[in-house]
């Protein structure tokens, strides 16, 4: 059961009722909601390895069933079973053809501690603008992954009384959805995302600009191509 909204107690997608306790026992056809109920096959596994093929050969299965994964000379991976790779020649990436540089960010989790720890959602890394967009104190702008599309991401610390610990909260537990990650904000009323995509990084992946919305669109709104403009 995952719900739509707490106070109203509507659902997103729903299980046959069960009395299981382990979500991986249940059996049967979902309801899923986008407009109307309809009927969905859900496939799910667990993440625990049981050997290094797992890993995808990108780590080593410990004895606790948690994939270790590699740390290699110019490649990193990244995810519960080390799928994701994180190349060093795209920590830092530039739009095609206007001066917007990101690079991804490594920061300290508490007082003393190495700043070694790598910003990051959906297992990929969020990408933080350090050229080409205003440098306003406490704004921010980020590319980041929802689970199936890379977003752009502006806001402001200072506006909304942010720390870095509960940024850190916000990462944690991000839910693109829950978030209204595809609505503009008050802060920023730009919303840009980009084709569907499994990949790594935001390279290469086509853009769209959010520039309408209403029912006679899709259900992200009017998706305007930022290719000619080089955002691509």
């Amino acid at each position: 059961f995952l719900p739509f909204k707490k106070k109203s107690g509507t659902w997103l997608l729903r299980s046959p009722e069960t009395k299981e306790y382990d979500l991986l026992n249940v059996e049967g056809e979902w309801n899923i909601w986008f407009g109307l109920i309809d009927t969905t096959h859900l496939t799910y596994s667990c993440t625990e390895c049981n050997d290094d093929t797992d890993c995808n050969l990108n780590g080593e299965c410990s004895v606790d069933g948690e994939c270790k994964c590699y740390v290699e000379e110019e490649t990193s991976y990244l995810g519960p079973n080390c799928e994701v790779k994180l190349k060093d020649k795209c920590h830092t990436i530039v739009a095609d053809s206007m001066n917007l540089t990101w690079s991804i960010y490594r920061f300290s989790q508490g007082p003393g501690l190495p700043a070694d720890t790598l910003f990051e959602v959906y297992n990929r890394p969020i990408y933080v603008n350090v050229e080409g967009l205003p440098t306003e104190e406490g704004h921010f702008y980020w590319l980041l992954y929802t689970g199936s599309r890379w977003k752009y991401y502006g806001g402001n610390y200072q506006a909304l009384n942010l720390t870095e610990m509960d940024v850190g909260f916000f990462v944690v537990n991000y839910h693109a959805f829950w978030d209204g990650a595809f609505s503009p904000t008050p802060y920023d009323d730009f919303v840009i995302i980009s084709d569907p995509t499994n990949e790594d990084s935001p390279v290469g992946v086509d853009w769209f600009q959010v520039t309408a919305w209403g029912d006679q669109f899709g259900p992200f709104g009017a998706l305007t191509p930022l290719q000619e403009d080089g955002m691509g």
